[in-house]
């Protein structure tokens, strides 16, 4: 190992770059409360002066991590701040073991059904498999609640020893009323919150153990309309709740096993000509993306490679990124890796997007009729973004889905029914620009061939892909009209073969799908 890896620098405030942090502050100010901001918004809620906030925002326009409205200069989280999130599910062992566990209890017993992980004094959510009667509300991942306010927190708490659980709360007042519902629950084994305002029913959450037998993770039940019902679903908690801890998990970081798509790799944004540009924001941000879910854990001398950074350019970029929680260090193996915290910004996008909380209730109802994932993409250059997964029902080839997921718009159904709705020589720059690297042993790599197969389904605004770019996976995806006739995202229905074919795709999901995507203009 490089002797650059040996030497960090201390783990103070010197050693990080504020410029950088400030640049987090402003996405920070982003969310539901506040979906979209002006300059003049976030120099009064950051006390920054107006000058420093404009070559903050610019740089993060310019990286791709905000949008800007041409005509207003209103400003709004872009779907890249959501691509650390996506780095850090994929390549989290504790969410791709229990999560079919999760997925089968939201079967059995056709409830809201959520995966959460102990972080610091905070409960969040690793994911959540909504029923139908959630289909109006939009629930993003990443969500965050105090362990002692709800279920889930509490029943983390409740699987610690008393004295253990209490030190979780020991910066606040001790509380008796706590220390006894925490007894209780502890003792029926799931922690239990009554109908609350806003909310459609009961919430029960069972806790589940690493392999340290520590608690490390809940699993929730919600809309629950009773006590008889939440007296009739506890066991069944409790049994899945049992079956998660018997996989002996732990949150670890592991590359994770996906398809070698061709990959496009975000320019650095530093015109030394742009008197607006920050270039040690937009060299932070461009470190991010090198994390990926095939290499998730990334040493100095690797992260200095591949960006062609100097060490001490590195050093104080992850310094300031572990100082702000979005990277954590293994000091074992003296690399580093993206934290829980990027769920935070893939939240705070989720929630402040209209575009995302108008397509989700179509998600919910078209996985119920199909029983496969749903998923939403958008375009974004040569490349898809999934933005939302709606999981399948469990069957033998589940797969976990995760948003931020990115793919080659050529060889993706969701890419193909949205360049169908381009202008042709739009569609054609795009295919020209592609890198056309086979990402499974089906991919079809000429461009002629994939050419003519986006232009026959444009009448219909439909594709179809059979393990195009993910193995043994049949895909079928239709464009969703957005303003001007350009197509504001695409609906994508994924399914396994050798159970499902494009054939039996068109005969039994596509009716269903275009019901679905045609169902109204959205906001693009």
């Amino acid at each position: 190992m490089d002797s650059a890896d040996k030497n960090t620098l201390p783990a103070d405030r010197r050693a990080r770059i504020a410029a950088l942090e400030k640049a987090f502050a402003i996405l920070e100010l982003f969310g539901p409360n506040a979906p979209e901001l002006r300059i003049a918004d976030i120099a009064t809620r950051t006390g920054m002066n107006r000058s420093s906030v404009q070559r903050l925002a610019h740089t993060l326009v310019t990286s791709g991590w905000l949008l800007r409205e041409t005509a207003t200069g209103v400003l709004s989280l872009a779907h890249r701040a959501g691509y650390p999130a996506h780095v850090y599910l994929t390549s989290n062992h504790l969410i791709d073991l229990v999560m079919p566990l999760v997925v089968e209890l939201n079967a059995r017993t056709g409830l809201s059904c959520d995966l959460w992980l102990a972080d610091g004094s905070d409960a969040v959510t690793l994911a959540r498999v909504p029923s139908p009667a959630a289909s109006l509300a939009l629930a993003p991942i990443g969500s965050r609640v105090a362990l002692r306010d709800a279920a889930p927190g509490r029943a983390i708490l409740a699987g610690l020893t008393p004295r253990a659980s209490l030190c979780h709360e020991d910066d606040r007042a001790y509380d008796a009323d706590l220390a006894q519902r925490l007894a209780r629950e502890r003792d029926v084994g799931y922690a239990h919150d009554s109908i609350r305002a806003g909310e459609a029913g009961h919430v029960i959450a069972a806790a589940f153990r690493d392999a340290a037998s520590t608690p490390i993770g809940a699993i929730s039940v919600s809309g629950l309309r009773n006590e008889t019902a939440v007296s009739d679903v506890a066991a069944r908690l409790l049994e899945t709740a049992s079956r998660a801890g018997d996989l002996r998990v732990t949150p670890m970081v592991r590359p994770a096993n996906i398809e070698p798509n061709a990959r496009y790799v975000w320019p650095l944004v530093a015109d030394e000509n742009d008197p607006l540009a920050v270039t040690a924001v937009a060299k932070g941000l461009h470190l991010l993306q090198f994390f990926h879910p095939e290499r998730p854990l990334l040493t100095l001398t690797e992260l200095s490679r591949q960006t062609g950074f100097p060490v001490p350019t590195v050093q104080r970029i992850t310094e300031t990124l572990c100082g702000l929680g979005y990277l954590r260090k293994d000091e074992r193996k003296r690399c580093y890796y993206i934290s829980v915290r990027s769920l935070d910004l893939l939240y705070r996008f989720q929630m402040g997007n209209g575009l995302i909380q108008s397509i989700w209730p179509r998600l919910i109802r078209l996985r119920e009729e199909c029983g496969l994932r749903c998923s939403f993409c958008v375009l974004d250059g040569t490349e898809i973004v999934h933005l939302l997964h709606v999981q399948s029902r469990p069957q033998p080839a589940f797969r976990t889905a995760y948003p931020g997921r990115r793919l080659p718009a050529v060889s993706s159904s969701g890419g193909r029914a949205m360049l169908s709705w381009l202008p042709e020589e739009e569609m054609d720059a795009i295919l020209r620009a592609s890198a056309m690297e086979p990402g499974t042993p089906q991919t079809v790599t000429d461009k002629q061939v994939v050419r003519a197969e986006i232009v026959a389904g444009r009448q219909r605004g439909i594709a179809f892909t059979d393990r195009q770019s993910i193995r043994d996976e049949v895909n079928v995806a239709a464009a969703i009209p957005g303003i001007g006739g350009r197509p504001a995202g695409a609906i994508v229905v994924s399914a396994p073969v050798p159970r499902w074919t494009v054939e039996r795709l068109e005969r039994e999901v596509v009716p269903l799908l275009l019901s679905h995507a045609r169902g109204g203009l959205v906001q693009g």
